[in-house]
């Protein structure tokens, strides 16, 4: 199951599965049923959202469930996961529904998300934050915009990862001011 759900400012993609994930996510909000093991951070840092809300499936031997949460935070990726007893494993809807934050990665912390919250509450607080924009100006002075919808930790990995290809251009990150997607783009 793969629907959209469209609160005043910010629009959520709700998955039951990380594997649904396709590149156009990049830079969206994400709730999946899905555990939020090492695997679900590999399919997460395939088309890097910009937060992502898994199941914690009980954490696990070596807290195996919420494995994802430290390595989507290296990749500045807002990751948090609800309790498996308050959301059905493998059900991006009833996460969204009834799902309470269990564990958070500290980019989460920083955005206002607080363990107990319900995730619609939590994903309100951290929509009034300001996405980024990576931005590029090339040897002819014209001006791009590279990726939207962007934690600030994000944009400013992907900003340092292309100078250090050593092109000419000049990258620098800005806030996002475009219209959220439930507005005018799709």
């Amino acid at each position: 199951m793969r629907q959209h759900i469209d609160q005043n400012t910010y629009r959520v993609w709700v998955l039951d599965s990380i594997a649904e994930l396709r590149p156009e996510d990049r830079g969206q909000i994400i709730v999946c049923g899905s555990h939020g093991g090492h695997s679900a951070a590999e399919y997460a840092l395939a088309h890097p959202p910009r937060i992502v809300v898994f199941n914690d499936a009980g954490v696990g031997k070596q807290a195996a469930g919420i494995a994802a949460l430290s390595r989507l935070e290296a990749a500045g990726i807002i990751a948090a996961t609800v309790g498996h007893d308050t959301a059905h494993i493998g059900d991006g809807l009833d996460s969204w529904r009834s799902g309470r934050l269990s564990h958070l990665n500290a980019l989460a912390r920083q955005a206002g998300f607080r363990l107990g919250d319900p995730v619609a509450a939590a994903l309100e607080r951290c929509a009034r934050r300001p996405a980024w924009r990576l931005c590029r100006l090339d040897d002819n002075g014209n001006r791009f915009v590279m990726a939207r919808r962007l934690t600030q930790a994000q944009a400013d990995s992907e900003r340092a990862r292309f100078e250090a290809l050593g092109h000419k251009q000049s990258y620098w990150i800005e806030i996002d001011d475009a219209p959220a997607p439930n507005q005018s783009e799709q």
